[in-house]
């Protein structure tokens, strides 16, 4: 037999499948494989146990894998993929490994190998496209601090901003006051500032906060919907900017803010059919796990 496995290692979970051809065998998951996050022991450790648990779960040997095909989340340039590829070598043998960034394994799983954009929207934020003549662009994945337009972040953040200016009076009423200070547990704006910037404090459980708006934007607050509004013009804006450098008209959307229908989807899809001539949205047509393997263009006999 000879496999490949596939790994798609984000900032929170790492998944592995086993394949042969497009045939999944097997899945596993682990913690988070990102090493700014984890480290890099940590990483390796995770994306080992993943792929354990895909081939425990197709009665597989690690002696049956051809080649391992990873896109990661922190591993963009060629310094990281090059200092990932030397820590997990040792785990893997003699199979091939090719490591590449987490946008590129969800390109590819999105069009099977072949040219287009994928957006991706969820915790962050990013748009990633190759086209027929092998150019590849991306825009935004810059992290929270200077990108993450349109992200789970981003709406969270600025859902926050939007409580506070209402409970100081500056600015419209939103239902979304009670239902964050529960979600974060504070009682009030001055236990919500202790807690916001604790340094235990992480991102995620801003993130966390997208479901609430998009509950109260379906309910009728004027203020959650503009939150969603924005974020799906922002958006669009990236995956434009990534159609317009590449001469592209496709995109696929995954990430869990993009995937569901909603206010910013519908957004989304209107600013970007606005300001990209011909541009259309459609769905992946594989997981960025099974992306990841097909990275594997090639293997030595």
């Amino acid at each position: 037999m000879k496999l490949r496995i596939g790994i798609d290692g984000g900032g929170t979970t790492t998944r592995a499948v086993l394949i042969d051809g497009l045939t999944v065998l097997g899945r596993g998951e682990a913690a988070s494989s990102n090493h700014y996050s984890v480290g890099m022991e940590r990483a390796v450790e995770n994306i080992c146990a993943a792929a354990a648990g895909a081939l425990q779960s197709a009665s597989a040997a690690q002696s049956d894998i051809d080649g391992w095909g990873l896109g990661l989340a922190g591993a963009c340039s060629p310094a990281e993929q090059s200092a990932v590829q030397a820590a997990l070598q040792p785990f893997i043998g003699e199979a091939f490994l090719v490591v590449d960034e987490d946008a590129a394994a969800a390109q590819a799983g999105a069009f099977g190998g072949g040219p287009g954009a994928v957006c991706i929207a969820g915790t962050g934020a990013n748009c990633f496209g190759i086209n027929a003549r092998g150019q590849h662009a991306r825009a935004d994945g810059l992290g929270p601090l200077l990108g993450d337009r349109g992200s789970g972040y981003s709406i969270g953040e600025n859902a926050l901003r939007a409580v506070c200016r209402a409970h100081d009076g500056a600015a419209p009423a939103t239902s979304l006051l009670d239902p964050v200070f529960q979600s974060l547990k504070a009682d009030s704006i001055d236990a919500l500032v202790q807690i916001v910037y604790a340094p235990a404090f992480s991102r995620d459980r801003i993130a966390a906060l997208f479901p609430l708006v998009l509950q109260h934007a379906a309910a009728g607050d004027a203020v959650a919907l503009t939150l969603l509004t924005d974020a799906g013009s922002a958006l669009a804006a990236t995956a434009g900017a990534v159609l317009a450098k590449l001469e592209l008209q496709q995109v696929a959307v995954t990430g869990g803010v993009l995937t569901q229908p909603s206010a910013l989807r519908q957004t989304f899809e209107k600013c970007l059919q606005q300001n990209s001539e011909g541009a259309s949205v459609t769905e992946p047509l594989y997981d960025a796990a099974i992306g990841a393997a097909l990275l594997l263009k090639s293997t030595p006999e």
